[in-house]
């Protein structure tokens, strides 16, 4: 019979083979800040960022970022992708279908 030790590491091993096989197949999304205005038929995105985990933490970045973005008549949306250029595309395919440009 294995020791508890050689257990373990065949268990640590399996979770981890498990855990790469899962993050290879799906891509992980996280919550973006994009920061932008419509500038006639199309949605000018200034800046994309990820928000930060921490609640308080982001809310302080979304507050900021919001008054950023009104100084100069912009606005901030947040959305879930899996990368920035991914959430600069969500965020104007959203626009696009609110104008009824899509």
């Amino acid at each position: 019979m294995a020791s508890a030790s050689s257990r373990r590491r065949a268990a640590i091993v399996r979770a981890r083979r498990r855990t790469a096989r899962l993050s290879l197949n799906r891509p992980v999304l996280r919550e973006y800040a994009v920061v932008g205005r419509t500038e006639g038929a199309t949605y000018a995105i200034w800046h994309v960022a990820a928000t930060p985990v921490d609640p308080f933490a982001r809310d302080e970045f979304l507050q900021q970022l919001g008054l950023d973005a009104d100084d100069d008549w912009g606005g901030v949306s947040t959305v879930y992708a899996t990368s920035a250029d991914d959430a600069a595309d969500r965020v104007r395919a959203e626009q696009a279908h609110l104008s009824g440009l899509d």
